[in-house]
């Protein structure tokens, strides 16, 4: 969703958000490559973040796609767009295209169980179906994990999901899943009959050329791959490698790699287009209502994949996440046509919006779009 399309982008969010005003306001200030390169260093080294990986673009055509700062604090290697971050629940827009191929095709039902095609999914959750896993109504616990770098096999998975307590009955709200969009990973594997990363490879990452990007990779210890930091104790410290998840988490790939995937998205290549209205379309709840929610402070929704929300009266597109050392952030701003795209080395502490959070936000408000609050709503693991 980047914005050669951006009048039918601008016209699908407008049905879905009641806050939307005729036109675009094109007249906000802007900024000069320099000058957010500028703004950009100085976020760096005010939050002791190592280093990241930035794309802004304006209307599809990037006005910023470089690197800063170090991918390793040891070499000292310098960040480049080709450099390799984890990217964790980024992940989520990756997994639920994955599925929506397979709708497409005939092999899966949005409104099926999930016990359809995981038998082994225990009966507590006989109703929850694909759906409510995508928009994150489906009362799944919310996490299995016990701490952010708690890894554990599949294996593993179904004995602590056969245990876990449901937060709610399916759709009777909204509340933020990581296993059940575990559990969507693992649809697709069934379905398609290939582990979950060669689905992805297959389907999505070679057809666009994303030729750095990978499901659950073994740490690399070479020059392409950032190292993660996390700030704690006022220092950045070198995180342990994990994977945090699977389909919820779990792909690496390059700032050069997701561009070439952010604009797929906004040409609406790989799905059909009746499809991508669905993955823009607000969650319902068993009630029929829309399942809104807060988020940074503005009344929001969740599509297939995305966060819908609102800044400053204006539509934004948005996911992004955090893992142990790494955080990102795709921020998507139709009506005005910016998008903003941060990969990071450097997560603080328990924020589980990390430090790409605060690269994006700076960059937002330089070009103009600010809250009340002065602050970029984005979305973390």
């Amino acid at each position: 969703m980047l914005l050669d399309h951006h009048q039918r982008v601008v016209a699908l969010v407008c049905v879905l958000s009641t806050a939307c005003a005729a036109g675009a306001d094109r007249s906000r200030p802007t900024a000069a490559p320099r000058q957010l390169e500028t703004l950009i260093a100085a976020t760096m080294q005010e939050r002791q973040i190592p280093g990241a990986a930035v794309a802004v673009l304006k209307d599809g055509r990037p006005l910023l796609l470089k690197g800063f700062g170090v991918a390793s604090q040891e070499t000292r290697t310098p960040v480049s767009v080709d450099t390799i971050f984890q990217i964790a629940s980024t992940t989520k827009p990756f997994t639920a295209m994955a599925v929506m191929m397979l709708v497409e095709e005939g092999k899966l039902e949005l409104d099926a169980p999930v016990r359809r095609y995981l038998e082994w999914v225990p009966e507590v959750y006989a109703g929850v179906t694909l759906r409510q896993l995508l928009h994150h109504t489906s009362g799944v616990a919310r996490d299995l994990r016990r701490e952010n770098v708690d890894e554990f096999d599949v294996a593993e998975f179904r004995r602590r999901l056969a245990s876990a307590t449901p937060s709610f009955s399916p759709g009777a709200r909204w509340e933020y899943s990581n296993t059940g969009y575990a559990l969507l990973s693992f649809v697709v594997e069934e379905v398609s009959g290939r582990p979950f990363g060669e689905f992805l490879r297959a389907r999505i990452f070679a057809p666009l050329g994303m030729r750095s990007t990978g499901y659950r990779v073994a740490q690399k210890n070479d020059s392409l791959h950032a190292v993660g930091y996390d700030l704690a104790n006022g220092e950045p410290q070198r995180a342990p490698h994990v994977f945090s998840g699977f389909g919820n988490s779990g792909i690496e790939t390059s700032l050069r790699d997701l561009v070439r995937w952010a604009k797929a998205v906004e040409q609406r290549k790989l799905l059909r287009p009746q499809t991508y209205d669905l993955l823009f379309g607000p969650g319902k709840l068993a009630s029929g209502e829309t399942a809104k929610f807060d988020f940074g402070g503005a009344s929001s929704t969740y599509g297939l994949g995305w966060f819908l929300s609102s800044y400053e009266g204006e539509t934004l597109v948005t996911h992004g996440g955090a893992i142990a050392g790494f955080s990102s952030i795709v921020n998507v701003f139709p009506r005005q046509g910016w998008t903003i795209i941060v990969l990071s080395n450097g997560k603080q502490g328990s924020d589980r919006r990390g430090q790409a959070d605060a690269i994006a936000r700076a960059i937002a408000n330089r070009v103009g779009i600010r809250n009340k609050a002065g602050a970029v709503p984005s979305a973390g693991q």
